[in-house]
């Protein structure tokens, strides 16, 4: 019994197996890193903040009869019933769950995978952390912040950054479609442009992109924008290994499933999450690529898994949105609980309560859900200094930034740097 990957579908799946499989079943969790991270956090990661707030250790959650590999996946080979592992060699499976997320969906543009950095993994947000200390620490004007795609990872990234450095970057989110944060309600859209655009962020909405180089990118009605950083946030696809496996693809590289969650190419391989094509029976759609999705199957995988093995019939799976939440910075959100929409500090409290609980049942104890509890409060009373946080020195004669990468209009007369090409 293998599981491949650790993140939301992966842990939750091998937590459920290594507690109630039958004896003489010995499941193994796979995973390239040594720690689960909370991957809708990852932002709070890149803006600064300290690890340990967003991941927990695999060695406090696995015990036998568990069993932990930490190596990456180089090949999965269905026929011979093994993946290969590029430090351990071959691992033999009877039934495997495939949750190794998903990668980076470039739409073919060119320049935009060689010069734009991601922060869908713990790696890629680190390189991002980086670099937005490097232009900080910078003298003179703000660097200038360009992040492509307005869903939630692009406009929580915003947030965090403009909270965390004010003064000190200037960002800018681009979004392709109409607006930004597709699938909340117009009167919460409307709320997160109004606290983003508050904290001198600048938002571009209907303006696909099509072309990027090492300082530009080229947008499809002939405007170009400068920046120092780009960060892709635009979409995902499916883990490449899946394709390589000649497994059944749906829509962007994920793994068809049947309504058990197995692949329908190979139905000893489960595939959840992010890399997971499933549709919804009652919408027609397929589910989202979202941390909820995620944690729903994998306990459903591991149930089927269970169901399976003691000769009972396996359940179709059911995905239940429970609601969706989007950090703003340090302490306001926007969010959806059932109906119920929620602005500011309120959504904020609830998101941070959502991921506490997820912390508290893989395991990593009460203290990291006690953090989260308390993470909101604390954080609007220091995000109620932060427009009072001395900005970098500056030389005399020279002229203060307004809020904003390109100024702002109001104040200033300037225009952004969009230029005709």
């Amino acid at each position: 019994m293998v599981v491949l990957g650790a993140g939301y579908a992966g842990l939750t799946c091998f937590l459920e197996l290594q507690d109630r499989l039958p004896r003489g079943y010995d499941p193994v969790l796979v995973s390239r890193d040594r720690h689960h991270w909370f991957t809708t956090e990852l932002h709070v990661y890149a803006a600064g903040h300290d690890a340990d707030a967003v991941r927990i250790p695999l060695r406090r959650l696995v015990a036998p009869p568990g069993r932990l590999v930490i190596d990456h996946v180089s090949a999965l080979r269905p026929a011979e019933r093994r993946v290969d592992l590029k430090l351990s060699g071959p691992l033999e499976y009877d039934l495997l769950v495939f949750a190794l997320g998903s990668e980076p969906e470039y739409f073919g543009l060119p320049g935009v995978p060689r010069h734009a950095l991601t922060i869908g993994s713990p790696h890629a947000a680190r390189q991002v952390r980086e670099r937005v200390r490097a232009l900080a620490e910078r003298s003179g004007a703000p660097s200038h912040v360009l992040i492509v795609g307005g869903g939630m990872t692009g406009v929580e990234l915003a947030g965090e950054l403009a909270d965390e450095y004010p003064g000190r970057l200037g960002v800018t989110i681009l979004e392709a479609a109409p607006d930004i944060m597709a699938g909340f309600p117009p009167d919460l859209v409307d709320a997160a442009r109004q606290i983003l655009e508050r904290k001198g962020i600048h938002i571009i909405a209907g303006s696909p992109i099509v072309t990027a180089d090492e300082s530009h990118v080229y947008l499809q009605d002939g405007r170009e924008i400068a920046y120092d950083l780009l960060v892709w946030a635009g979409g995902v696809r499916g883990h490449s290994l899946l394709a390589g496996a000649g497994l059944e693809l749906g829509g962007r590289g994920r793994a068809k499933v049947d309504a058990f969650l197995r692949s329908v190419s190979d139905d000893r391989i489960y595939v959840v999450g992010d890399s997971a094509a499933f549709t919804d029976p009652a919408t027609g759609r397929e589910v989202p690529p979202t941390g909820q999705a995620a944690v729903q199957m994998g306990k459903a995988a591991a149930e089927n898994i269970l169901r399976r093995l003691n000769g009972r019939p396996e359940q179709p799976f059911a995905f239940r949105m429970r609601g969706q939440f989007a950090s703003l910075g340090s302490h306001e959100g926007v969010g959806m609980l059932g109906e119920e929409g929620m602005v500011g500090l309120p959504a904020m409290a609830v998101k941070h309560f959502v991921e506490g609980l997820h912390a508290w049942e893989v395991g990593g104890g009460v203290m990291p859900l006690v953090r989260r509890l308390v993470a909101a409060p604390v954080k609007y009373l220091r995000g109620r200094r932060i427009r009072r946080r001395p900005g970098p020195r500056r030389t005399a004669g020279e002229q203060l930034p307004v809020s904003g990468p390109f100024g702002d209009p109001t104040l200033s007369g300037e225009q952004p740097p969009l230029t005709q090409q």
